[in-house]
């Protein structure tokens, strides 16, 4: 749809007491929705901050106390700390994506409202540091592409778990099914953990209560 569609949806006042117009009321929703998903951004990040510092902290210890018999315990730590870091950089695309929604909400209603606040950036030109300039950097596109680079880096250390390689060494089983695992799991976070937007269907049933004398 156009903007003129998309503002149609939105015209005319709310029923009952409420003084608000639609377009405000969507604005409201919108700016306090935004602030949510931001407010969720950080608590999902420390979450997967706290899954993945554990799994290195893991991986330290039994490296350095490792023997050769120990060496799988490597390869799980690594696999490990390679899934919570690609769901990490996944659910960070995600969240992304939610704010994005909400902000260019923001963006269309408040013409109609307060005007264009919200797009409009004011730069200070007064501070001359270059250390300490203010910088359009985007927080979650840094937290995006740190989240791809620990997950290369867990990848290097899954490698690095499963030397030496040779084709006279028996097959170690426990390690092929622990990198298939890791393989099926990394897949169906790509192709199962993307939302459907296009459309929704629901079946709505309703329970009876029935009171036994």
């Amino acid at each position: 749809m156009n903007k003129e569609e998309y503002l149609k949806r939105f015209e005319g006042n709310l029923p009952g007491d409420y003084k608000k117009t639609k377009a405000e009321k969507a604005l409201d929703l919108a700016l306090d929705i935004r602030k949510f998903e931001i407010e969720l951004y950080w608590k999902r990040a420390t979450y997967f901050w706290t899954f993945i510092g554990a799994a290195f902290a893991g991986y330290a210890l039994v490296y350095a106390k490792a023997e050769n018999k120990d060496s799988w315990l490597l390869l799980v730590f690594s696999c490990l700390g390679f899934l919570f870091s690609v769901s990490w950089y996944l659910v960070n695309r995600g969240s992304k994506f939610w704010q994005n929604n909400w902000e260019r909400h923001v963006d269309l209603l408040e013409d109609e409202v307060v005007g264009p606040l919200y797009k409009t950036i004011a730069r200070s030109v007064s501070e001359n540091n270059p250390l300490t300039v203010p910088a359009a950097y985007s927080v979650s596109k840094i937290n995006q592409i740190l989240s791809l680079f620990i997950s290369l880096f867990w990848g290097l250390l899954i490698i690095k778990s499963l030397l030496p390689l040779s084709c006279a060494l028996p097959i170690d089983y426990f390690k092929v099914i622990a990198l298939a695992i890791t393989a099926i799991a990394t897949s169906c976070l790509f192709i199962f953990g993307s939302s459907g937007n296009k459309e929704t269907r629901i079946k709505i049933s309703s329970r009876e209560v029935s009171i036994e004398p």
